[in-house]
C-alpha cells in the first residue's frame, strides 16, 4: 500500500474475527467505538462516521523523528547565535537579533507582549523538539517521567508559532523593502531550516503509537461492542493518550490524567469565551496596534489603516494576508464557533462530517492571527534609528494578541462529540 494511502473502518472489518480487527479505539470527535486495523508503515486509518484520523504508521517511526527535532534544535541554536536581519536607512544601519522579538519589546515596557512572543517563537518550540527526542527515545529505555514530557508535549503543539512568525517575517519585509536596504544574516536562513524542520517533526510522530509504547493501555471491556457510542456503553476517551477508560474510572491509568466523558461545562465555558473575545475585538481594532516615527513625526496605526496604507501602496497580497488573518478570521471563528454551540442545543440533530471538518478548520486556522502581534514585534526590534525612522508597539497589540488567544482557548473548549450526541437526544440510531 503507498504512503499516502489511507483506510475507512467500515463494516468489514468489524466483522472479521478478533485477531484480525486489531484493537478498538474511540473517535475522539464523534465517541464512536470501532475497530482499528493492524496498520502497515505508511498506512493511515479515518473514522468511519466522521472521517477523522484514528491512527497512521510512520516510516522509521523513531529514527526519523530524532534526527528531524534534533537538526531543528541546532537550527534553532545557530538562528540565536548570529546577526538575523539588518537594515539600513540614509547612511544608519540597525542590526537585529533573533532574540531582540521579545527582547525590545520588554525593554520597551511590553514585558506581556515580550514574554507571549519568547514563548510562542523560542521557549515553546525548543521544547516540543527537545520533548519528541526524550520520547522517542523513551520508546526504546525507561526514561523518567516520559508520561509527564508526553501531555505537556500534546498540550503545547498548537501554542508553537514559527511558522506565522516566518509568515510576518515576510510580510514585515513587504513592509520596509521600498524605503530601506534589507540584509538577510546567517541566522535568518537558520531559522528557515528550522521551521520546516520544526513543522516535518509534528508530521512524521504517530501519537496512537507512541503511547502504546511509552506504556500498556488499559484492557477494553469484552462486553465493548463496535459500531455504538462510547458513551452508550459506559466507556470513556483520554483526551491525552487516547486510551478508552470505563465511566466509573476518574484517571486514566496510562497517563493518569482526570478523564471525563465530555469536556465539563463545554458549552458554557466556549460561550463564555466568545463573548469576551468579541468583546475585546472592538478596542483591538480601535486601539492603535503600531506608532510609527518618522522624521520626528508620529503616526498610529490600526488593524484596519494597516490594510489601508498596504492596498494603497499596490501590495495588494500582503494587505489581503493582512485583512485575512486580522480581520475575516477572527470574525468568521468567533461566527462559526457561535454557530457549532447553537447546533448542540438546536431542537433537530445535526450530524455530519462537515460539522467536525469546519470544526476542525477553524481550530486550525485561528490560530493564523497572530501574524500581525508578530509583524509588530519584528518591526519595533528592527526598525529602531531614533526620530529618524522607528517602531513601537501599541496597546492594540496586547488586545489583539490577547483576542486571539481567547478564541484558541474558546476551540480548545469545545467538544465536537456534543454534535454527535444529538441523535441519541432525539431517538436516532448511530
Amino acid at each position: 500500500m503507498s504512503f499516502s494511502q489511507s483506510l475507512t473502518i467500515n463494516d468489514d472489518i468489524d466483522a472479521a474475527a478478533p485477531e484480525q480487527q486489531g484493537e478498538l479505539v474511540l473517535c475522539r470527535h464523534c465517541d464512536l467505538l470501532q475497530w482499528l486495523p493492524p496498520l502497515q508503515e505508511g498506512e493511515q486509518a479515518h473514522c468511519q462516521r466522521c472521517d477523522h484520523q484514528l491512527d497512521v504508521r510512520q516510516v522509521q517511526p523513531i529514527l526519523r523523528p530524532v534526527l528531524y527535532a534534533a537538526s531543528a534544535l541546532f537550527m534553532l541554536l545557530l538562528a540565536n547565535l548570529f546577526p538575523f536581519i539588518s537594515m539600513g536607512v540614509a547612511g544608519n544601519r540597525s542590526e537585529m537579533h533573533f532574540f531582540d522579538t521579545s527582547a525590545v519589546l520588554f525593554t520597551e515596557y511590553h514585558q506581556s507582549l515580550a514574554i507571549l512572543v519568547w514563548l510562542f517563537i523560542q521557549a515553546v518550540p525548543a521544547f516540543c523538539m527537545a520533548a519528541v527526542i526524550y520520547l522517542k527515545l523513551g520508546m526504546l529505555y525507561r526514561l523518567p517521567a516520559r508520561i509527564w514530557v508526553a501531555r505537556v508535549l500534546f498540550m503545547l503543539k498548537p501554542w508553537s508559532m514559527v511558522d506565522i512568525f516566518l509568515m510576518g517575517l515576510l510580510i514585515s519585509f513587504v513592509k520596509l523593502v521600498a524605503n530601506a536596504d534589507i540584509s538577510l544574516g546567517l541566522s535568518f536562513w537558520a531559522f528557515c531550516i528550522f521551521c520546516l524542520l520544526h513543522l516535518r517533526t509534528f508530521q512524521v510522530i504517530d501519537r496512537h503509537e507512541m503511547w502504546s509504547r511509552l506504556a500498556l493501555a488499559p484492557k477494553v471491556p469484552v462486553t465493548a461492542e463496535a459500531g455504538k457510542t462510547g458513551l452508550s456503553q459506559q466507556l470513556k476517551l483520554c483526551p491525552c493518550c487516547t486510551a478508552i477508560v470505563p465511566l466509573a474510572q476518574q484517571h486514566c491509568p496510562r497517563c493518569h490524567t482526570r478523564v471525563y466523558p465530555r469536556v465539563p461545562a463545554s458549552l458554557q465555558k466556549t460561550l463564555a469565551l466568545l463573548v469576551t473575545a468579541a468583546v475585546l475585538y472592538i478596542p483591538a481594532n480601535l486601539l492603535p496596534i503600531m506608532r510609527t516615527v518618522s522624521f520626528g513625526n508620529v503616526t498610529d496605526s490600526t488593524i484596519i489603516s494597516g490594510f489601508l496604507l498596504m492596498w494603497q501602496d499596490g501590495e495588494y497580497p500582503v494587505a489581503l494576508v493582512i485583512l485575512l488573518a486580522s480581520v475575516v478570521v477572527p470574525i468568521a471563528k468567533i461566527l462559526i464557533m457561535f454557530w457549532l454551540c447553537y447546533l448542540v442545543l438546536a431542537p433537530v440533530a445535526v450530524r455530519s462530517k462537515l460539522t467536525t471538518r469546519i470544526y476542525l478548520l477553524v481550530d486550525w486556522v485561528g490560530r493564523w492571527s497572530m501574524v500581525d502581534v508578530l509583524v509588530v514585534a519584528i518591526l519595533a526590534a528592527l526598525v529602531r534609528f531614533g526620530l529618524l525612522m522607528s517602531v513601537y508597539p501599541g496597546v492594540g497589540a496586547l488586545v489583539f494578541a490577547a483576542v486571539v488567544i481567547i478564541t484558541m482557548l474558546a476551540a480548545i473548549s469545545f467538544d465536537p462529540r456534543l454534535l454527535w450526541d444529538q441523535p441519541a437526544r432525539t431517538g436516532e440510531q448511530v
